[in-house]
């Protein structure tokens, strides 16, 4: 898929609520989830919310320019995110690009994104096939801060007991995620259908 030469955003209305997708020229380098669009676009000037501003910031810092808004040149993304939440994907075609990130935290993206769909690993799975097998708690904060989550299945990554890990007022984003993966495969009911 060919990507603007140039660092360029847009977002998608998800069932998680809006989703700031960021592209290089080498793939997707920033995904935020942030509430629906109605809970901000009111507000005094238009303002992002923080998450989609720190983001785009991060990626001005990265490749020296910041990203302009291409809802045009992004809509093959915007259209993959929108048939994954619909079911009708499980893969994305499109690379992630991880500039920026570099050692342990590569590895273990590297190894992320060879989850199949549907499916989970432990944090001291990952850690050990990213070569680092008592790094267990770091997987865990790397998951917590991924960039380019979605497109890197950080939801598929659990604690050892099987559960999410996420405290008890979260979103649930990974749970929901890990649902409706099973529910496309036949395996239960999608959290949002």
């Amino acid at each position: 898929m060919e990507l603007p030469a140039s660092p360029a955003w847009t977002w998608v209305d998800t069932p998680l609520g809006e989703a700031l997708i960021v592209t290089s020229r080498a793939g997707v380098c920033r995904t935020v989830f942030a509430p629906p669009q109605e809970a901000w676009e009111g507000s005094p000037n238009q303002v992002l919310p923080a998450d989609f501003a720190r983001a785009l910031d991060e990626v001005t810092g990265l490749f020296g320019e910041p990203p302009i808004r291409d809802d045009v040149a992004l809509k093959p993304v915007r259209d993959q995110v929108e048939q994954w939440f619909s079911g009708q994907r499980q893969e994305f075609d499109v690379a992630v690009d991880l500039t920026g990130v570099r050692g342990f935290r590569r590895d273990l993206y590297r190894v992320i994104q060879e989850i199949p769909y549907g499916e989970t690993a432990s944090y001291g799975e990952v850690a050990a096939l990213a070569g680092s097998p008592l790094a267990a708690r770091a997987a865990g904060t790397a998951c917590r801060d991924v960039p380019v989550s979605l497109f890197l299945p950080v939801h598929r990554v659990t604690r050892a007991n099987g559960s999410t890990g996420e405290s008890p007022n979260s979103p649930c984003h990974r749970r929901n995620l890990l649902q409706h993966e099973a529910a496309v495969l036949g395996r239960g009911a999608s959290p949002w259908n």
